[in-house]
């Protein structure tokens, strides 16, 4: 099979839940091993082909009874075990030389499960996941089972927990998909299940009332989005947590996802402007990586349709996505700071990274002129190399700063291909 006509590479990695204040060296010392192993033998899979492998790594948590199907959610919490999952994700990357320039990147997306009981008898773990209310991006076992993805290949930890959700996959995969859909590898690796937690689970009522926080209708955020990153993944990620669930299919709410994303014309300043990303590749990856974390809980065969609209004098090209959920994601070319955030008055709520918190006050700033409402702000942190450090290795803690860098991405890049000065 020539190599345009070989499928993408497309792979799960399914993990037991984790408390949902775990701590990066909790996650490291019991799936580590695990996640290290998937990703190099997906990063060989890359090298090989001369492509991207796609690894999904769905995850459980305690979510308690928000951050499902509520209108409010622990908004902090929930990011901060994302932002470890991707900072440890990232880590490994930095210590196996898994990269864009590498010639073997994998391209890592994180999936939030609904948290499956494993310890009853086999009868209350299928009912379980009986639940078909999960909408959004958090999603049941069974939706994920049912989705229809084309992964070749499933691995799984070797320990008990993580055999009993192997188990409950493959049996509600089966019911689900016909056998046409192809057959799948299944590989188990080793874990570390024993090793303790060092936090304690979180629910809704031991959250409190100061770390819940409501979801908004219409969510915008923006950035340049230049050559995809796990810090960019975690923005986008949280951002679609921030959009208020439809829990009442009846009630016709609009709700729109609108990501502004930076024009070709601000970034000709750019250093290594050549190895930029123009706004069309740009705009497909963020669009791939949200289509991938929020339809995950849809069949196959409906997946939304992309329409494309004429380019607007004051914002540029959009590109839109009507989801069966009734959700609309606005993909905007800007060419400013603000972008829609000042020129539609029914977005409620702004995210972004902690380093551009000015923003965020820029922007209210423009709207309190306008006698506009002011943005609701949810910040997500910026992740950073605090497991490399205390392992003393420099080099891990720089190459994994270097991974959530655009500019140094290019740089790489530039200077593979000889033209970096």
């Amino acid at each position: 099979m020539s190599s345009a006509s070989r499928p993408q590479p497309s792979w799960l990695l399914l993990l037991p839940s984790l408390p949902l204040e775990v701590t990066l060296s909790d996650i490291r010392s019991r799936h580590g091993s695990t996640i290290s192993q998937v990703l190099q033998k997906a990063a060989g899979i890359s090298s090989s082909f001369s492509t991207v492998t796609i690894l999904d790594v769905a995850v459980s948590t305690n979510l308690g009874n928000v951050g499902n199907d509520s209108e409010s959610f622990c908004y902090s919490a929930l990011q901060t075990f994302l932002g470890q999952l991707y900072s440890l994700i990232c880590l490994l990357c930095a210590e196996n030389s898994i990269d864009i320039q590498c010639g073997n990147d994998v391209d890592v997306r994180i999936l939030l499960l609904k948290e499956v009981a494993v310890d009853g008898p086999p009868e209350d773990t299928v009912q379980a996941v009986e639940d078909h209310h999960s909408v959004g991006p958090i999603v049941s076992l069974r939706r994920l089972a049912s989705c229809g993805r084309p992964w070749q290949r499933v691995c799984s930890t070797d320990d008990e927990d993580g055999e009993i959700q192997l188990q409950l996959f493959l049996k509600l995969r089966n019911e689900a998909l016909d056998e046409s859909k192809g057959k799948i590898v299944i590989e188990r690796l080793p874990s570390n299940p024993s090793h303790p937690a060092s936090s304690t689970n979180m629910t809704a009522s031991a959250a409190g009332d100061q770390a819940t926080r409501v979801r908004h209708d219409a969510v915008a955020v923006g950035g340049t989005f230049d050559h995809l990153h796990v810090g960019h993944k975690l923005l986008l990620s949280m951002t679609a947590l921030v959009i208020n669930p439809n829990v009442q299919p009846d009630v016709n709410v609009e709700r729109s996802l609108i990501v502004g994303i930076t024009g070709d014309k601000l970034l000709e300043n750019k250093k290594f402007s050549e190895h930029l990303q123009d706004w069309h590749q740009r705009q497909a990856a963020v669009q791939s990586f949200l289509l991938a974390f929020l339809v995950v809980n849809e069949p196959l065969q409906n997946l939304p349709s992309t329409m494309k609209e004429k380019q607007d004098e004051t914002l540029g090209q959009i590109v839109k996505n009507n989801l069966p959920s009734g959700l609309v994601i606005e993909y905007v070319e800007i060419f400013d700071a603000f972008g829609p955030t000042i020129t539609n008055e029914s977005i409620s709520a702004l995210v972004l990274s902690g380093e551009t918190r000015a923003g965020g006050e820029a922007v209210n700033s423009k709207r309190a002129e306008k006698q506009w409402a002011s943005l609701d702000i949810f910040e997500v942190d910026v992740l950073d190399s605090a497991e490399a450090d205390r392992e003393n290795s420099n080099h891990a803690a720089q190459d994994f700063q270097n991974k959530l860098s655009s500019t140094e991405i290019r740089r790489r890049l530039a200077k593979k291909s000889g033209t970096a000065d």
